[in-house]
């Protein structure tokens, strides 16, 4: 599999004895990280958006909906997602563990 860059997954889980939000974070040395824009035309006019595309070619990662991928190493020590401000990152919106054939791999797809 093609990659041209590596990348930082921020896992969410909920600490529901503090109520907040508790971030674990995960370095991948290899992945490839696609931008794309996409619009839509509502009832307030065009909306665009860039979707990120990446797929990561090592299985064991754990990503799923609503964590956070930043391009590139990123070495903070998250508790909010103000500070991914600055960042290249996505929101995932999905994640697919395509873990047959020749080529497995995850592809996540994210905004």
């Amino acid at each position: 599999m093609l990659t041209n860059t590596d990348v930082t997954v921020f896992n969410r889980t909920y600490d529901s004895e503090s109520r907040t939000d508790k971030w674990t974070r995960a370095y991948v040395p290899e992945a490839w990280w696609f931008k794309s824009e996409q619009s839509s035309i509502t009832t307030e006019g065009r909306k665009n958006q860039d979707v990120i595309t990446i797929r990561i070619p090592d299985t064991s990662v754990s990503v799923k909906k609503d964590d956070y991928i930043v391009k590139g190493a990123c070495n903070i020590n998250m508790q909010t997602v103000k500070e991914l401000d600055g960042f290249e990152k996505a929101r995932v919106t999905s994640a697919n563990y395509n873990t047959f054939g020749g080529n497995p791999h995850i592809k996540v797809v994210g905004v």
